[in-house]
């Protein structure tokens, strides 16, 4: 009987085409997640370029691909492979409304090509950092005054009344807990429920996906308005019971008029069932039929 006894060359080489045939797969991986608008694990040369810090600057966040900093003369930097300069002009047409938000200072693409937007710094705490302290009565209130700030939003004409995408026109953001999906803007309401079901699995019965489809299509048409996407306690500050600020408008845009409503719940934690509990002194109108059919969609695509 033969054996074969390998050497330490032939292990080495047979440890290398594995590595390079991992890796070739991982490549492959990565591409395919960018044709599907998912996000990708950055490469080591960007999460270089993500952790860099001017000299001037305190980290105040850093995660995911967006680093926060604020500099001197309370001037806040957000930057990153992750961000987008679109949320610059989101804040810029909440703040011609009269929406409370920081001011924009200035957008750049560094040389390095990551997205940097500079605006002003907000004193005071997020109202999840202010929740657990706060009696039922206080809550009400802060949840009040977000309720008018919505109403102020969604008094913003659109520029156009059927458009749907974010404010600088270039894509739709539906954020996820783990996935962010992205997609060219829609004309239309009808094109933004394809744009739902185009986005469940391919694994996705066909009976389930005409469903869908026929629940969507039932809907009544809905008024196109301003949308953070992202209303959570982190992202609303406050200092000496008023409500001073929504900040990181990344998912901002503009939505049929019950998107708020289904991010809402959607974007909130299983820890944050108090504050899902005063949607109704924020929302002046529930979406629930829309609510519903979107969490049936969302359980058939990537969470």
């Amino acid at each position: 009987m033969s054996c074969c006894i390998l050497t330490r060359a032939d292990m080495v080489n047979a440890a290398d085409k594995t590595s390079a045939t991992l890796d070739s797969f991982k490549a492959r991986l990565r591409n395919k997640k960018i044709e599907r608008g998912l996000p990708v694990s950055p490469t080591p040369s960007e999460l270089a370029r993500d952790n860099e810090l001017e000299d001037d600057g305190t980290v105040l966040y850093n995660l995911l691909g967006r680093m926060i900093s604020l500099h001197p003369g309370n001037i806040v930097k957000k930057a990153g492979r992750a961000v987008r300069l679109g949320e610059a002009d989101a804040l810029k047409v909440a703040a011609a409304g009269g929406v409370p938000v920081p001011d924009v200072f200035g957008t750049e693409v560094t040389p390095e090509g990551r997205f940097r937007i500079s605006m002003s710094y907000i004193e005071g705490q997020t109202l999840e950092a202010a929740w657990p302290s706060l009696s039922e009565d206080d809550k009400t209130s802060y949840c009040r005054q977000v309720g008018a700030i919505l109403t102020a939003m969604r008094a913003i004409p659109p520029p156009d009344p059927s458009f749907i995408g974010a404010c600088d026109g270039k894509e739709i953001r539906d954020g996820r807990l783990y996935n962010t999906y992205m997609s060219p803007v829609c004309a239309d309401e009808e094109a933004f429920n394809a744009y739902l079901v185009s986005s469940i699995t391919p694994t996705t019965p066909d009976a389930v996906r005409e469903a869908f489809v026929r629940r969507l299509q039932s809907q009544p048409r809905h008024r196109i308005v301003l949308t953070h996407g992202d209303l959570a306690p982190r992202n609303i500050m406050v200092r000496d019971g008023r409500v001073v600020a929504l900040i990181d408008w990344e998912e901002a845009g503009w939505y049929p008029e019950y998107w708020e409503y289904v991010k809402f719940f959607q974007r909130s934690t299983a820890m944050e069932r108090d504050w899902r509990a005063h949607a109704k002194d924020i929302f002046v109108e529930a979406y629930p039929d829309e609510l519903v059919d979107y969490i049936a969609v969302s359980k058939f695509q990537y969470p």
